[in-house]
Formats: C-alpha cells, sequence, structure tokens
C-alpha cells in the first residue's frame, strides 16, 4: 500500500491509528512493570547483536533496548513493556531517483511468495492463518516498511517467520512482477488480434490514488519544495512513468535497498528479545556480509535564496462547489532537520498554536474571513521526511482572492512575531501534550513504531525523542520567553527564503490530457515491440492466467491451530444505575488517571428536515458562544481541560429485532481525573445550549463543512458504494446514507445553495432545543480508583441536568423501519475517476440468529477463496471481498477496479461458483475462515471502551461470548447451505456502482438502475 504515515505527530501518539469496524470486549492488556530487565547489558554480545544502549523509559512504563548486528550493521530496537499486543516490523530506507514506482511494486512484489514459503500472495493468506491484530505493508516518500502485531505468541513466530523470508528471501518472478506492477495484455486475452492494454494492481491503484485532487495536490507541492533527490519523485509511482520499470530494475532495486545493512528491525511488548535475535542471526543476517547503505541517505535539501511561485491543475470535482471555486492555494516552508528532535518537537508546538483552533493566529485571519471552504489537507506540520515541512493551505478560493491571501498569510507571520501568543493558548496546546501521553491505547506499540520510523530512517536519535517529558519540560520552559518566539518565528519564517507558494486550479480537459498522454505511451510501446515481443506478450498473458488459476498448496504456510487459541476476554465490570433521569453506565477501570465520558441524547423527535443537518450540527456544536463564555474563551477552557469535544452521529440497529433502529448523537471527552469537574462544567455549557446568533460564523463553519465533504471519497470509495447499495434495501441505511453517504453531500450542497443563513441558524436552534436535555440523555463514564470522588461529581452533573425534569428515566428509543421496495435496485454514481468502486448487497439475518455466525464465516471463505483471486488477481482490481454488517446485510465490494462488468457478474455467481467448489469447503478452509472472524473478535481493547459495546448497541458480553461459540462450531454444510439460501442471485438485492460511463455495462433485466451525477457535470 501506498501510504503516507498521516499526523504522526508527537502528540499523536493518543490517537487511533486503525479505527476497527467490529464491536468487542477485552480484559486490560496494559499493566505497569517497574523493574527491568537485567539480562541484556551495553557492551555485551546476544546471537551476533551488540546491545549498545539499554534506556527506562518512565514516562510509558518501558525498557528501551539498541543493538546493532556486529556482521551487517543491522539495527534493531526494542521496547520491552508489558503489554500483550506485540508488535514486530522490518523497514528499509528505499529512495529512488525517479517516478517508476520501484519501491512500491517492489512492496507488492515481494509478498507474492518467498523461498521458503512459494505460494501466491502468502501476506494475503496469512490473514486467514492467524490471530494478527494488525498486518499491512507500508511504502512512503522515503521508505518502506512490513509491520504486524499479535498477542498470540505462536501467531507472532509464525508471522515472523513469514515476513522476513518475503523481505530477504522472495521470489521476485516475472509474473508476479507483471500481475502487481504493470504489463501489456490483450483486451481479449485469447484473441492475439486484439488491442493491448496497460495492466496492473499497482498501474491501477496509482491511477485511483491521483484521481483525488487532495493527492495529486501533496504529491506536486512535496516534488516542487524539495527537488533535489527522492523527494523530487513519486515513490509510489506516476502511472505515465510506471510503464518505464523493468523486472531486471526491480530486482536489482531488491538487491541493494533491501539488504540488511540497509534495514531496520523494531519489536514491541512482552515476548522474549532473545528469540527474535536468535532466529534473525541464524537464518538470514550471519549469511550476509556488510553493505555500505550511504548511497540510500536522503541529504538534507540545498536551501533556496529566493521563494518560488507555481501553479498546476486536477480535474473538476463533480460532487464540489461551483467550479470558479474550486481552486486551492498553498504556502509552505522548509524547516528543520528532522533529526533535531528538540526542534522537530518544538516546531509541532508552533505549528499548533498557529493554525489549530478559534484562538490561533491563521484561524483569526483566514478561517473566520469566510474567503474559501478552509484549510486544505496540506495544512499542518510534516515531520515524516528529512527535511520538515510547514504548509497553511486553503480550498475552494476564488482566483482573484489569490494575491490577498498571500499577503494576509505574510502579515500573519509578522502579527505573530509581534505579538506572540497568548498565555492561556500556549497552556491549552501544553495540556494536550500532557494528556495524550496519559491516554492509553491498545495499539500503542503500532503508534510507537509509526511516529519512530521516519526519525529513525533518518538516523535520529530515537531514544532520546521517547523521552517525551524532558522535550516537554524545555519546551514550557521555552514558549513562556516572549523572545525566544520572536527567534523562532524569524529564523523559520520571515528570514526564511526556502518557501514556496503553491495554486491549483481545475482543467475540464484534465482527463483527457492525461488519456491522450497515456494513449501516446501506450503506442510507443506498442510500435516498440517486435513481432517475438509481441508473441511473448500474448503467450505471458495466458500463463499469468493460468498461474492466477491453479489451485496452490498452502500447506507449506504456518497456521494456528485450534488448541492455540485462548479466550482472552473476560466481561467488563459494568455498574448500571440511575442519577436524575439519567441511565448510567460506570466501569472502574486501568484508566491511568484519566477519565472518559460517552453520552447518547436520542434524535428520534425531530423531522426530516431538521434530521438531514445533524451531521452539520454535531460538527458546529462546540464553536459557538455558550451561557458563559464567548466561543474563542470556551475553546480556551475546553482546551486546558479536556481532550476536546467530539459529537458524531449514532446510528445503531437492534442486534435482535430486524426493523428496529436507533437514531442519536454521541458526544464523548476525556480529561485528567482532576479536570474532572471541569468536564462536566463544560459539558453542561453544551446542554444549556450553545447561542447561534452569530450568523457571520455560522455562514463561515457552514461554507467550510460542506467544502470537507468530498474530500476522501475516491480513497474511501467502496465504503460509499456499499453504504449507497445498502440504503436500496434497508431503511436504516438509507438514514445512514442520507446523514453520510454521497447522498449526504448532495443534501448538504442544496441546503447550501437552496436556504438563507437564518434558516439553518433556526433549524440548528430547534434541533439543540429537542435534544440536549438531561432526560434525553443516558451516559458512560470509565475511571480509575485513584479519582475517589468521581461518582460524586458525576451524580451532581445528572441531577442538575435534570432538574427540572418529570419525565421517566430516558431509555433507547427503537424506531420502527419502513418496509423497502423489494424492487432489485442499482445506483450508478457518476464520477469522472479512471477505476471504479462497485458494491452488491443482499439483507439477511439479524446478529442474534444462528445464521449470522454462519454468514459471517461464509463472508471470508468467500473472500478468500473466490473474490480475491478473481477481482484482484485476475481482473486487475487493488481489493475486493465480502462482509457482514451487524444488522446483517451481506456486503460485497471491489476497490479501484478497471472491470466493473466482470466484477458484478462475478458477485451474482457466488452461488454457482460454490455449487462447482465443495471440495474447497474443507476442514482446513473452513478453520482458516473461522480463524480470520476470531482474528476481528479477539481484538485487544482499550481500558476506556470495556463495556461500550453493551452501551452502544446492546451488545452484552454473554451475547457476544455465544456468537464466538457459534462461530466455532459452523460446520462445512452449514456454509453451503446458507450460501444457497441467502445468496442467489434471484435474492433481493443492492447494488452501487461509483464511476465513469458504467450503467450501461451492468444493468440486467430484471433491474431498476438510476444514475446520479454531482452538480458540476
Amino acid at each position: 500500500m501506498y501510504s503516507r504515515i498521516q499526523n504522526c505527530r508527537w502528540t499523536s501518539l493518543h490517537k487511533h491509528l486503525l479505527t476497527s469496524s467490529q464491536r468487542t470486549y477485552a480484559s486490560g492488556i496494559l499493566k505497569k512493570k517497574e523493574n527491568v530487565s537485567t539480562y541484556f547489558q551495553p557492551g555485551k554480545i546476544y546471537h551476533g547483536f551488540l546491545c549498545s544502549e539499554v534506556e527506562p523509559i518512565k514516562e510509558f512504563s518501558m525498557t528501551a533496548y539498541f543493538l546493532i548486528h556486529e556482521k551487517t550493521k543491522t539495527e534493531y530496537l526494542h521496547l520491552e513493556r508489558d503489554d500483550s499486543n506485540n508488535v514486530f516490523s522490518i523497514g528499509f530506507r528505499t529512495t529512488p531517483l525517479d517516478s517508476m514506482g520501484t519501491p512500491h511494486i517492489l512492496e507488492h512484489t515481494v509478498l507474492c511468495g518467498s523461498e521458503k514459503y512459494p505460494v501466491r500472495d502468502p501476506f494475503f493468506k496469512m490473514l486467514n492463518r492467524s490471530l494478527a491484530t494488525f498486518m499491512n505493508a507500508l511504502t512512503g516518500p522515503d521508505y518502506t516498511f512490513y509491520p504486524f502485531s499479535s498477542q498470540n505468541e505462536i501467531d507472532y513466530r509464525n508471522l515472523q517467520k513469514v515476513y522476513l523470508d518475503a523481505v530477504f528471501k522472495p521470489n521476485l518472478s516475472r509474473l508476479d512482477f507483471l500481475q502487481e506492477g504493470w504489463r501489456l495484455e490483450h483486451s481479449k486475452l485469447e484473441d492475439k488480434t486484439s488491442d493491448l492494454v496497460f495492466k496492473g494492481v499497482v498501474y491501477n491503484e496509482m491511477k485511483g490514488a491521483f484521481s483525488e485532487t487532495s493527492s495529486l495536490f501533496g504529491q506536486k507541492f512535496i516534488n516542487t519544495i524539495l527537488p533535489k533527490g527522492t523527494y523530487g519523485y513519486i515513490s509510489g509511482g506516476d502511472p505515465l512513468c510506471i510503464p518505464e520499470l523493468t523486472h531486471e530494475h526491480l530486482r536489482n532495486f531488491h538487491a541493494t535497498y533491501y539488504h540488511p545493512s540497509n534495514a531496520r528491525i523494531y519489536s514491541y511488548g512482552n515476548f522474549p528479545l532473545e528469540q527474535n535475535l536468535k532466529f534473525l542471526n541464524e537464518t538470514y543476517l550471519s549469511k550476509y556480509e556488510f553493505l555500505d547503505p550511504k548511497s540510500t541517505v536522503v541529504a538534507p535539501q540545498e536551501r533556496w535564496k529566493y521563494e518560488k511561485k507555481t501553479n498546476i491543475h486536477c480535474r473538476v470535482d463533480q460532487y464540489g462547489g461551483s467550479v470558479e471555486k474550486q481552486n486551492q492555494i498553498a504556502f509552505g516552508y522548509v524547516l528543520s532537520d528532522i533529526t533535531n528532535i528538540y526542534e522537530t518537537f518544538m516546531l509541532t508546538a508552533f505549528v499548533e498554536l498557529m493554525i489549530i483552533g478559534p484562538n490561533s493566529a491563521f484561524y483569526k485571519s483566514l478561517i473566520e474571513k469566510n474567503i474559501s471552504g478552509g484549510y486544505n489537507s496540506l495544512t499542518g506540520y510534516d515531520n515524516q521526511i528529512r527535511d520538515t515541512l510547514f504548509v497553511i493551505g486553503l480550498r475552494d478560493v476564488e482566483k482573484n482572492k489569490f494575491d490577498m491571501i498571500e499577503k494576509t498569510v505574510n502579515q500573519t507571520i509578522d502579527n505573530i512575531f509581534s505579538k506572540g501568543f497568548e498565555k492561556n493558548h500556549i497552556e491549552s496546546v501544553l495540556h494536550g501534550f500532557e494528556l495524550s501521553i496519559k491516554h492509553q491505547s491498545p495499539k500503542f506499540g503500532l503508534h510507537l513504531l509509526f511516529s519512530l520510523m521516519p526519525l529513525w530512517n533518518h538516523n535520529g536519535p530515537i531514544l532520546s525523542s521517547l523521552k517525551v517529558n524532558e522535550l516537554l519540560d524545555k519546551l514550557k520552559d521555552n514558549l513562556m520567553k516572549p523572545q525566544y518566539v520572536k527567534d523562532v518565528i524569524e529564523k523559520y519564517f520571515i528570514l526564511n527564503n526556502h518557501k514556496l507558494v503553491m495554486t491549483m486550479v481545475p482543467d475540464p480537459k484534465f482527463d483527457d490530457v492525461f488519456n491522450d498522454a497515456e494513449a501516446k505511451l501506450l503506442k510507443s510501446k506498442v510500435k516498440e515491440l517486435s513481432p517475438k515481443e509481441k508473441d511473448e506478450i500474448f503467450e505471458e498473458g495466458l500463463q499469468l492466467s493460468k498461474v492466477q488459476k491453479e489451485v496452490q498448496n498452502l500447506d507449506v504456510l504456518p497456521c494456528l491451530k485450534i488448541e492455540e487459541i485462548t479466550l482472552n476476554k473476560t466481561a467488563p465490570p459494568l455498574k448500571h444505575t440511575i442519577s436524575g433521569t439519567v441511565p448510567l453506565q460506570l466501569c472502574e477501570a486501568n484508566t491511568n488517571g484519566v477519565t472518559y465520558f460517552k453520552g447518547v441524547l436520542g434524535t428520534d423527535c425531530l423531522i426530516d428536515q431538521h434530521r438531514l443537518l445533524l451531521p452539520f450540527f454535531t460538527n458546529i456544536l462546540d464553536k459557538f458562544d455558550t451561557r458563559n463564555y464567548n466561543y474563542r474563551d470556551f475553546d480556551k477552557y475546553v482546551s486546558k481541560s479536556t481532550s476536546g469535544i467530539s459529537v458524531i452521529s449514532h446510528i445503531t440497529e437492534h442486534i435482535d429485532l430486524k426493523d428496529q433502529f436507533e437514531q442519536a448523537i454521541l458526544v464523548s471527552s476525556h480529561c485528567l481525573d482532576e479536570n474532572l469537574p471541569k468536564m462536566l462544567d463544560i459539558l453542561t455549557e453544551i446542554f444549556n445550549r450553545p447561542d447561534f446568533s452569530n450568523s457571520e460564523r455560522m455562514t463561515m463553519l457552514l461554507n467550510n463543512y460542506c467544502s470537507s465533504l468530498t474530500s476522501g471519497i475516491i480513497d474511501s470509495g467502496h465504503t460509499f458504494a456499499m453504504q449507497a447499495a445498502r440504503s436500496l434495501v434497508s431503511s436504516v441505511d438509507e438514514c445512514k446514507e442520507n446523514l453520510s453517504g454521497i447522498k449526504h453531500i448532495m443534501n448538504m450542497q442544496e441546503i447550501q445553495n437552496k436556504y438563507k443563513i437564518e434558516d439553518i441558524q433556526s433549524s440548528v436552534d430547534v434541533i439543540s432545543k429537542n435534544i440536549l436535555k438531561g432526560n434525553n440523555l443516558r451516559a458512560a463514564f470509565h475511571y480509575s480508583n485513584t479519582n475517589q470522588n468521581v461518582l460524586e461529581f458525576v451524580d451532581k452533573f445528572c441531577t442538575n441536568l435534570c432538574d427540572n425534569d418529570v419525565q421517566d428515566v430516558n431509555r433507547i428509543n427503537w424506531v420502527d423501519c419502513k418496509s423497502p421496495n423489494k424492487d432489485n435496485r442499482g445506483l450508478h454514481i457518476s464520477m469522472n475517476i479512471p477505476v471504479n468502486f462497485c458494491a452488491k448487497v443482499i439483507p439477511t439475518v439479524p446478529y442474534t440468529d444462528p445464521d449470522y455466525p454462519k454468514l459471517r464465516v461464509l463472508s471470508r471463505f468467500i473472500t478468500s477463496k473466490y473474490l480475491h483471486p478473481i477481482v484482484r488477481e485476475q481482473n486487475g482490481a487493488y481489493g475486493g471481498g465480502a462482509m457482514l454488517t451487524i444488522d446483517g446485510i451481506f456486503n460485497y465490494y471491489s476497490y479501484r477496479d478497471p472491470n466493473t462488468r466482470i466484477t458484478m457478474d462475478v458477485f451474482d455467481e457466488t452461488t454457482d461458483w460454490m455449487s462447482k467448489n465443495k471440495d474447497l469447503v474443507d476442514d482446513q478452509n473452513l478453520f482458516e475462515a473461522k480463524l480470520s472472524i476470531l482474528q476481528q473478535m479477539d481484538q485487544p481493547i482499550a481500558e476506556h471502551m470495556k463495556g461500550v459495546d453493551m452501551f452502544l448497541y446492546g451488545l452484552s458480553y454473554d451475547i457476544w461470548q455465544t456468537q464466538r461459540e457459534r462461530v466455532l462450531a459452523v460446520k462445512k454444510e452449514d456454509l453451503i447451505e446458507v450460501c444457497h439460501k441467502y445468496l442467489k442471485m434471484e435474492s433481493w438485492s443492492g447494488k452501487c456502482v461509483i464511476g465513469a460511463d458504467a450503467s450501461h455495462q451492468i444493468r440486467k433485466d430484471n433491474e431498476i438502475w438510476e444514475t446520479i451525477s454531482g452538480p458540476q457535470q
């Protein structure tokens, strides 16, 4: 996967690396461990590794061991912590000097089979043979790394063997290169006279990646502001350059960049380090000689003497605002070297002070002026590359405002230089740093890896960077010195000539220009071919198709056994009580001195017109004046006392009854124990209803909200497609589509254009009056046993909210679903992108039905044995599979798919395939399908999330345990039975395709299709 590790800042250690859609239960996974292992000592050698440093990291209750392999100089960092979710990763500095996508294609190809595991795509196959809590491979601008995590030590060792053999001993066959990278292939595979076309997984992926204008802008910006060396190129691959890559170049790149001397190996958790070292040394490292990796080093950029300006073009966003406003502008400054850890840490704080929230200088000068659609996706501090960058950018700007914006940016920096930062604002930012250190996550080891890897990649002092308290103490002292602030602003901004101003404007002919260039490239490639080479291309196409369809012997891959799987979950210690009219769920847990709040407020009382505005309402709820504070002071109060106020729409299905659901919003926050009274006071301010009368601010927030909606559609196209398809068969999902899908985007554009701001203010105020009530709240609190007065504070909070209430205790208000039309319907969401996203959905049974776990296991079985091999491996989509939602809707999907018609037929023909391949439903394949479900169900969960599924969804531990037992009890004949019972071609279904010109290809006789287009088409 081509990826930038987004927002891996010092303050982001607390953020979720992955947001799991699975609802799980877990016991505590982390206990403090004060004693340090005395086995590994500096200066001593262990299995070929010299232990060079041992450092206790008190702020995270762990010990760091830094080792260097004597023979190859491979670097190894082990973080010992009493955490059962153990992490392992191996990474390489990959610094190409071209845009052929070599590191990206190599990342894919090494995972296509190796010396010990010569099977196609062992990486994907291990997803079904493992209880991994995380598995991935990522390519960035100057690194490629392969991380995984697991709570099971046998599983951990299995994955370690597969990963290490993949990177050090990959097969790198030519056919794998053709499948994953690029190839010329006949449009009709068996017709030698048919046209040749470009194909390849990465080729299609990168065509899709640069369909997203924000991705395009980001890539062009870094290429332009850091033009020397590797950052001047696209490591993921430019679709017009990828066809220049040869198989030989790929193999040579591997020999140089994937050498142990260029490797960085990381492990984290409570599994013993010695076994890792022994295996690495004996199996791989001892067999290599040292190879100086100096050719991979990224040199600092030569700094510019003058700022530069440039303009680029992008496609028109059909679902965006008016074309005249679909312009972007960004200002970038090259700042510190990533290896200067204090400067990087300090600049992270400075950037937050400059751009985040209503008290920041740029928010006041750029956002509140309502001259744009808000900050663009580039805005922020990028500390993942050798020369760190600060970028301030705006989206949806009229071109005639570019000059004025540039003057405003310069003036804002001058104002910061002359006035500095307010003390309260500084304290708010520092508080966020402190709270992030206390906040615990079951993905903590992965968070650390993702934060450390960019620094380590450039030989930075990674152990020193872990001592956040030392850095924070120094920062606190410096930020309170006005002269220090002036010096920083002057050095990095006022006197900094390495500055880029880039603008981007839409071009209606953008796609035509690319298509013409692609056609010209294809024509030249074909013209260069000799008759012999044409014959070879034809034969290779047939050979690749044959290999893709071959049944493989997967017995060479390791797999967990049933007796090696242990249930590590226990029922959470929940208490249920009532305070005032507020039902409470209380959970005492090891929250490390942090108290967590979640509150659900029903919205079933709203009329449809107001319900459409709910997502906007949740976005602005904490952004206006309250009874006792103006919005700037309220933001300071919130930031100095809590993690912030999160408000999102909450729609959940009844787990027993298929035709009922809850409509609500979810409010959440957390704080240090000593700040609990302040957090509850802040929530009281919200419940006393903000003052929405500031029409200027409402207009600005509405414009920014609507502008933000279209970003990310292409990156998550399969999710949008499934949601849209589900809305055709479920009134629950029709509601979700109106609040979070493509339909919501179109609804908000209509509201923005049709209604006056006074009408919207009135609607928002009505929503506020109807739902912000104590008798409409149910709440959950997680707290540690050190918080002595928590119950007293909570009771006072609730009784005050309910002071005037005489109603009964609030319960979940289940809404009856309306019966949807039972026609087989399809929705084509027309979008000018080069690859499509496909979905088909079939309603089945609710969560507690005995058939549900059978269908759940079936979804994993057909993903592994049917959909992935055909949709991805044979037909070139980036991904494809099946999943079952909690309300029992069976979903098929494909991602960045060049073959829409074929894929939709594959979805329809599931039962035919099952009838012909019953022999594949053997004991091993059935167990693997179950294992992949257990992988989801047994995910580790944070202390502050214990019992949350009970609170939000009514999903108790007993129901969860019953589901797990039923999954394990599924039989081979069960899969065949439910497949034919529910997934027949004639079964009632909904379909959706997002992409260009697809509707005529996919419509079948018994289906009713509708095509919708954005306002710009």
